[in-house]
Order: structure tokens, then sequence, then C-alpha cells
């Protein structure tokens, strides 16, 4: 089995990404396997870029014509995304989920998920229980985006 082919994974967290797995598909197959390993750390473009041998513009256009959106917008939806799971099944305060998404400061994590969720994370129990995995449609542009 190639590296390509074990991400599968991870690049379909959030669905629509083509099934394409050409050496362009498969750099950025593997940026996104090494953003949710790295989910609480800091991240840059550039990084991925090198580490998928190109640019950082090249990178940042490969990106989002593969997954509809640039790198770290994904990052970051991916990170809240995380936060809801985080805070949907386990009794963790916001500043716990916070911390282990790497945000030093729980009021700058709070408004940026309130941007992803449409919900501050002091409400996301309440408001959406059991719902954890299920982001609305604008969370992620690659899933109301058309392929082609």
């Amino acid at each position: 089995m190639d590296d390509c082919s074990q991400l599968s994974g991870h690049v379909g967290l959030f669905g629509g990404l083509p099934a394409d797995r050409g050496e362009t598909s498969c750099k950025v197959d593997r940026s996104i396997a090494y953003m949710a390993d790295h989910i609480n750390q800091p991240l840059q473009v550039a990084t991925l870029a090198a580490m998928a041998n190109v640019s950082p513009s090249h990178f940042f256009a490969l990106f989002k014509k593969r997954t509809g959106c640039p790198p770290m917008d994904y990052f970051t939806r991916l990170r809240m995304r995380h936060a809801g799971h985080l805070l949907g099944s386990t009794s963790a305060s916001v500043k716990e989920v916070a911390a282990a998404l790497g945000y030093d400061d729980p009021f700058y994590f709070s408004r940026v998920f309130k941007s992803v969720h449409h919900v501050p994370p002091s409400r996301y129990r309440s408001v959406w229980p059991g719902m954890e995995d299920r982001m609305p449609p604008q969370a992620f542009p690659e899933e109301t985006s058309s392929r082609a």
C-alpha cells in the first residue's frame, strides 16, 4: 500500500474530496494528515510547503484546488471540529479544550470556535448535544462546492 492510500482516513474527514491520487493530490493529502497529527501545535503554510517540496504560494494554490479552501482555514476548521468533539464527548472546560488544541488564550479560542460553529463553546453542549460531528455546511467549503 502506498503512502497516499494510507491517508484516506484523514483526507476524507470533511467529505467532498475527489478520489484523484496523483502526485499533487498525494502531497496535499500528506499535509492534511500532518495537520491532523499536529492539531495541537501552531502551523505555517511554509512548513507544509517545504514538506511537499513546493513554494508556499504554489502549495497554497494546490491545496485550495484540492480541498476548496486555503490551508490555514482548513487547519482552523479541523481544530474546531476536534474542539466540538471534545466538548461533546468530555466534561473538559472551554479553557481545557483550548489548551488541548494549543490555544494559549481561551478567549481567542472562543471567538474562533464561534466563527466556525456559530455558537460559543460555552453553549455548544446544550445547543448541539450529540451533534459534535455535524457542522453547518458553510463551515467546510469543499462540502458545498462542486467538483469537476
